[in-house]
């Protein structure tokens, strides 16, 4: 019986950059492997540098990003990711704005570091501080011209474009509708996830790099886009966010005590005063509604957000706020527990602070007394899937429960106000009421008009809105200068020695979260994870498997002797007969120039004696692979070497009689 076919992918430039996972799945491409790296060698400064390079709000998602880089990180295959996340904030904890939490007085930022220089290896993207740094250069040579750019909306993404087109000489004037910038990361992320300074100093430096800041000013009823053409502005980009929630559709929704969740997190992040009783239930099950639920929990029965940033109250004041406040908090959501779109650190979190899940459940109706809500009916629901697979959750009868409530908070999603566009415009939306744009550009149906983060996609992430502020501007750069600009990419590959691969005890180290303030300090804006002791990173980092590290195949060299098969720890090496391979047409080229035959001659010559000994393939299963080298230690002939892949990527940037101006 003829064995199974095995996909296999040809190794080149991308193969080898998928392998480094962690920064290929970051939306800015951070090198996470490199600064990591640099925690385990102690070299803190270049970490910090490495991190922020491609983010101007590294110290921000330093501790509150969602952090897809763990989430594809390998070291997750065989026990647990490296928590990626809290490097990030050790670093900036040693050289980012967070130091600046240490100096009494200081209320905004000081000059920037010079993060232009690259050590040699590290790698990095379009979005360098180095590429900025080229256009710059370009302009000094009188080859641009300078112009005036509004950024509308003043959270990450808007932030993000306003810090590259300053950097790249623009004049930009920020304009935000909020009294305060900062977008949901001030107005929606709750103090304990995100200390309100952290957050004013790294906006600070953005600003303070030369962006003018306009707050009060909000889109369609204090100016239109039409006025900002007036104005001079030569391209916009709207950064406007989703601050409309999405209403609960039952009957009774309109109760008083029925709050929106964006409502609810703006006035507690805002200080207002708000009695929500002493039973909450939270409708959702997405990180806002766990904002939504924990920040509930932290407010006292007079309405009064409880203050302690230095955490020197008593612990019996900090009890007896806790007993005031909100008794309960219930959070009711339609889906399975597993399904939960919410960080499972937060939703861990939510339970250990007291909250209570009730999922496979859907309200029905809301109750209530004189106008005020008393209760929530809610229906238990069932999994139906149809002849093809997909599931459908329907009611079952004679399961309607009653939760008594005093308030219920909705979190079931946020859209865009997009109430500001007129026809004349020529900005084209969708059904879901986003804005249209060419997702490599941010550029809208109108001319030289922009938009990203939730008003172009829907609620995301916050590096995912950095990312949009990165491509915005270098798309709206292209668009002032007439010019383009066009991407070159380069890599290497240099040998590396037997004592920089897999450490000593390395895979016995176990997997730390960050730790957090006991459970009866977490009250008010006490920030619930303290980061990491230096002896907790240091011990975190070692157990980065060094992705970079490629293992090295000579085919002219290998005698077929299979040692390096034998000796392998992990089982992640096979020689197999090329009948049993399966993959793309770079395969069949490859096979075609290695052997002077097609894969399809392979296959139709099976297994005989004459092709296994002229067409094998060694087949090497990156998820199981840990770097240890013992392959290429066994290897008699030298077939086999360890090598460490390095790759940048330039701009260079051609004006419109197509001469090169600039260079990354």
């Amino acid at each position: 019986m003829p064995p199974d076919k095995y996909r296999v992918d040809v190794v080149d430039f991308d193969y080898y950059r998928r392998q480094i996972s962690c920064q290929a799945a970051c939306p800015v491409h951070t090198d996470a492997r490199g600064y990591v790296e640099a925690v385990a060698n102690g070299d803190y400064a270049e970490g910090y540098n490495i991190a922020r390079q491609p983010n101007p709000f590294v110290s921000t998602c330093g501790r509150v990003c969602n952090a897809p880089c763990e989430a594809a990180c390998r070291r997750g295959e065989i026990d647990a990711p490296v928590n990626i996340r809290t490097l990030k904030r050790f670093l900036t904890e040693q050289h980012g704005v967070d130091v600046k939490r240490k100096l009494p007085g200081l209320r905004r930022s000081f000059r920037m570091p010079d993060l232009t220089a690259m050590a040699p290896g590290n790698a990095t993207t379009a979005f360098s501080m180095a590429a900025l740094d080229s256009a710059m250069r370009a302009r000094a040579k009188g080859s641009r011209r300078t112009a005036r750019v509004a950024v509308v909306g003043a959270g990450p993404a808007g932030l993000t474009a306003a810090h590259d087109l300053v950097h790249l000489g623009y004049q930009v004037t920020v304009f935000d509708a909020s009294s305060i910038p900062g977008g949901m990361l001030c107005l929606g992320v709750p103090e304990y996830r995100l200390p309100r300074d952290i957050l004013r100093f790294e906006m600070g430096e953005i600003l303070d790099a030369g962006a003018e800041l306009k707050l009060n000013t909000r889109l369609g009823k204090d100016l239109t886009l039409e006025m900002l053409r007036d104005m001079g502005y030569e391209a916009i980009f709207l950064a406007i966010g989703a601050h409309k929630d999405r209403p609960m559709d039952v009957p009774g929704s309109d109760l008083d005590g029925v709050i929106n969740a964006v409502d609810f997190l703006l006035n507690y992040n805002l200080g207002y005063r708000m009695n929500l009783g002493q039973r909450v239930l939270v409708i959702g099950g997405g990180n806002v509604a766990m904002d939504v639920a924990r920040a509930a929990a932290r407010i006292s029965h007079t309405g009064v957000i409880f203050e302690d940033h230095e955490l020197t109250t008593t612990l019996d004041v900090a009890r007896n706020a806790l007993r005031l406040g909100v008794r309960e908090v219930h959070i009711i959501y339609r889906g399975r527990r597993e399904e939960m779109r919410a960080a499972l650190e937060e939703i861990n979190d939510a339970v250990h602070e007291g909250i209570v899940l009730h999922t496979s459940r859907t309200p029905t109706r809301v109750l209530g007394e004189n106008g005020r809500v008393i209760g929530l009916e809610a229906v238990s629901l069932d999994s139906v899937y149809d002849p093809q697979g997909r599931r459908t959750l329907v009611p079952i009868p004679g399961s309607e429960q009653v939760h008594p409530a005093d308030s219920i908070l909705v979190a079931i999603g946020q859209g865009s106000d997009l109430d500001f566009i007129s026809e004349k415009d020529g900005i084209q939306t969708t059904r879901q009421g986003t804005i249209v744009v060419d997702p490599e550009t941010m550029a809208t149906t109108a001319a030289g008009i922009y938009a990203g983060g939730d008003v172009a996609f829907g609620p995301r992430i916050i590096i995912e809105a950095v990312r949009d502020g990165h491509k915005a501007a270098l798309a709206m750069d292209q668009y002032l200068q007439e010019g383009r600009v066009s991407k070159v990419r380069q890599a290497r590959l240099e040998p590396v020695s037997p004592d920089y691969l897999l450490a000593e005890g390395c895979l016995d180290l176990p997997h730390r979260r960050s730790p957090v303030i006991p459970l009866d300090r977490r009250t008010g804006v006490s920030e619930v994870e303290v980061g990491f002791t230096e002896e907790m990173a240091l011990e975190q980092a070692r157990r980065c498997l060094k992705c970079h590290i490629q293992t090295v195949f000579s085919g002219d060299k290998c005698i077929l002797c299979g040692g390096c098969v034998d000796i392998c720890p992990q089982n992640c090496l096979k020689l197999v007969n090329l009948e049993t391979l399966n993959g793309s047409e770079d395969l069949e080229a490859v096979i075609k120039a290695r052997f002077g035959v097609s894969l399809e001659a392979f296959q139709a010559a099976g297994l005989s004696l004459e092709f296994w000994s002229k067409g094998v393939a060694m087949l090497k299963d990156e998820t199981r692979c840990v770097r240890c080298g013992l392959c290429a230690k066994r290897c008699p002939t030298d077939a086999i070497t360890m090598e460490a892949f390095y790759f940048k990527e330039e701009l260079v940037v051609e004006a419109a009689d197509k001469e090169v101006v600039g260079k990354a």
